[in-house]
């Protein structure tokens, strides 16, 4: 747990909701081409980003979640640990907010892809970086990962994916749960939102009038996907799933105007979305030096 209320370090920013602070940690940048999405081409993506008042790269923010109250200190997601070069930030981040490893009593995961679970390993696959975690995700994600078919029939570039997400699972062992539905830490929720993989979920925080939707990939490019939520990216396992999730999630976030975070928004790391017509924006909330 953190030691003062008012603590800001590079890279991390806080949100108060309800009885929780929520902290938006960027473990790092995935250096992904634009030529990896599908519905847009390269040129115009660029533009879209460019326009946005974003530099021009298509290189995507890589961020994890810590959640801190009543009892608990929990990470939502893991980062890339520095595989391939993505992220790799989060253990020196967790020391910046004085946070021990050994304190993480609950990990809850979006989805299994390497730049979620890299930073939950050490160098050695089978050696959890926070020994006393729990490991909680939708029991369709931990299914898919751990399916042989899948294995076999993935094209030869996605089966270290499937390698690491095994070695995750391995090394987390009888502190794996997994679930379908419902609360997984005091008033925290799953929210089942397939399509980029067939478990990927959100956590719904709520608190009374206050609520915060951590949505996981529902966007890899907010610039470009929540202006157009019909682009995928070749990430999917589900491309049409994946879009169709995306436009409910955002046609409902944009409805309540409720604060969302996502592993591959821009920091600070949190947002709210409006709709005018058929169009969706994004407004990303600003950074501050206190607790919001």
């Amino acid at each position: 747990m953190t030691n003062s209320n008012n603590w800001q370090a590079p890279g991390l920013n806080r949100r108060k909701v309800g009885d929780y602070i929520v902290t938006a940690i960027v473990d790092g940048i995935v250096a992904a081409p634009f030529d990896l999405l599908a519905g847009i081409g390269p040129d115009e993506a660029m533009s879209m980003t460019v326009a946005a008042g974003r530099p021009s790269s298509s290189a995507m923010t890589v961020s994890i979640y810590l959640i801190e109250g009543k009892g608990r200190t929990i990470l939502v997601d893991g980062g890339g640990g520095g595989i391939n070069g993505w992220g790799g930030r989060l253990l020196g981040a967790l020391a910046a907010a004085n946070v021990n490893p050994l304190a993480i009593d609950q990990i809850l995961l979006t989805h299994a892809h390497p730049d979620h679970i890299g930073g939950l390993v050490g160098v050695l696959p089978s050696a959890p970086l926070f020994p006393n975690a729990e490991l909680v995700m939708h029991e369709a994600e931990f299914a898919f990962w751990d399916d042989d078919a899948n294995l076999n029939r993935s094209p030869d570039a996605m089966k270290p994916f499937f390698q690491a997400a095994r070695a995750v699972f391995k090394a987390y062992g009888v502190r794996r749960r997994t679930v379908s539905a419902g609360q997984v830490a005091p008033g925290i929720v799953i929210e089942h939102l397939p399509g980029h993989t067939p478990g990927h979920s959100g956590y719904r925080i709520d608190a009374g009038g206050v609520s915060l939707l951590i949505w996981g990939d529902i966007v890899h490019y907010p610039d470009i996907q929540v202006p157009r939520p019909d682009v995928t990216i070749a990430f999917d396992v589900d491309q049409a799933a994946a879009g169709a999730t995306r436009k409910k999630v955002l046609e409902r976030v944009s409805a309540t105007g409720e604060l969302v975070a996502g592993m591959h928004l821009n920091f600070p790391g949190f947002a709210r979305l409006s709709k005018t017509g058929q169009s969706f924006e994004i407004r990303h909330e600003p950074w501050s030096a206190e607790l919001i």
